[in-house]
């Protein structure tokens, strides 16, 4: 039976424990103390530019995540496990002031998804950490980290929609073994997104968000006979296939087909697995599933006439930085 037709399933026990690919503790890379970067106030220019919502991601999978979306004037991180310094060259290389960004939204405690949360934050002491409270202890009671972080702590609860800067953001429930784990939907620019990473299963309120975005980034983990057969001794594959472990291609494209409407415009493959997955075949998979439902589809780098009407799908790279998309 497919883990969308499925209940999710409490399993709270797990909560206490490392989860996929985690590490129980962690210290954040050695580094100067910048003591909090001095920076100058936004010129005219740039609170002029037009506003259209921008994505990018520098990093997708478990060995690290973090993306950016926003506008010229307002823009938010989700997630902090791609190193800190590596972000901020991007983050300049796509034209991105760091001075606009509010904040880092976290999904949920694991490593790969908070290691270099603190080091930006001590850096640049404007953003803020928008995370669930509960997510927060998490990171306190798994990670060897700062308890100064709690400083930028901004509380986030699902279902209640909150303001930073100029975009309006709502937390929603998704379904892995962290702490609290969320989705975020995100509204601004006259567009909406929502992304759901770290699931084992599209939950009710994960598919709700999904269907009311524009622009999506869902999970398409594992296949799952490379899964099977793969050299994972089998309490990992367990986890990793269970409903509060990650979602298949198969599971990600049966969603794709059966939510799709001639409204969306952008379907983004994230956290794909380096050892039990391809580009290919999640691509494959959800580029069929799509197509079935029809979906006219395009290459995230085609110009804006070439995208009219379609529906651009792409995988997330796992260890580097993506093509800006802007999303309208």
């Amino acid at each position: 039976m497919s883990k969308l037709s499925r209940h999710r399933r409490a399993a709270a026990t797990w909560d206490s424990l490392p989860g996929l690919f985690d590490h129980p503790a962690f210290q954040d890379e050695p580094e100067a103390d910048h003591g909090g970067d001095e920076l100058p106030a936004l010129d005219e220019a740039t609170l002029r530019r037009p506003e259209h919502l921008r994505f990018v991601s520098f990093g997708s999978g478990s060995s690290g995540n973090c993306s950016y979306i926003g506008s010229p004037s307002c823009g938010l991180l989700i997630d902090a496990g791609v190193d800190n310094n590596y972000v901020v060259e991007q983050l300049a290389a796509n034209a991105i002031d760091i001075r606009t960004i509010q904040g880092i939204l976290l999904t949920h405690d694991h490593g790969d998804h908070v290691r270099y949360a603190y080091a930006l934050l001590r850096r640049y002491k404007h953003m803020s950490l928008f995370a669930t409270p509960k997510t927060l202890n998490g990171i306190l009671r798994r990670h060897s980290v700062s308890r100064r972080i709690a400083d930028y702590h901004r509380p986030v609860y699902k279902e209640f929609p909150f303001k930073a800067g100029t975009l309006t953001v709502t937390a929603f429930e998704t379904s892995h073994d962290g702490t609290d784990n969320a989705g975020y939907y995100i509204e601004g620019c006259g567009t909406s997104f929502a992304i759901t990473t770290d699931t084992g299963v599209v939950t009710e309120r994960a598919d709700h968000y999904m269907r009311l975005s524009r622009h999506i980034v869902l999970e398409s983990n594992y296949d799952s006979e490379m899964l099977r057969t793969g050299p994972y001794p089998m309490y990992l594959k367990g986890r990793i296939a269970s409903e509060r472990g990650h979602l298949d291609n198969r599971d990600a494209a049966a969603y794709l087909q059966a939510s799709f409407r001639p409204e969306l415009a952008t379907v983004l493959l994230c956290h794909l697995s380096e050892e039990n997955n391809t580009p290919e075949l999640a691509l494959a998979c959800a580029r069929a599933s799509l197509e079935a439902a029809g979906a006219r589809l395009a290459d995230p780098t085609a110009s804006a006439d070439e995208r009219l009407g379609r529906t651009v799908l792409a995988a997330l790279p796992r260890r580097e930085a993506s093509w800006m998309l802007t999303l309208e």
